[in-house]
């Protein structure tokens, strides 16, 4: 399994544009790697998935017990 990803690929595959990957790391919101003697940013995933929240949690407004189960 992948790790690490270049904050291109990360948004290409996401779908969003480079400079909010960017924005999210000069906020400090993800970290920042690089490896020695390269130019290239590298993003953990996992990192990068754990920081999004549901905006509405939608789970506290379904009654369960109205549906047959």
């Amino acid at each position: 399994m992948i790790k690490f990803i270049t904050i291109q690929k990360l948004a290409q595959i996401v779908g969003i544009d480079i400079s909010y990957v960017r924005k999210m790391i000069k906020n400090k919101d993800l970290i920042a790697y690089k490896k020695d003697g390269y130019k290239r940013i590298y993003i953990n995933i996992d990192e990068f998935n754990s920081c999004f929240k549901p905006i509405n949690n939608i789970d506290s407004d379904i009654d369960l017990d109205k549906f047959l189960i």
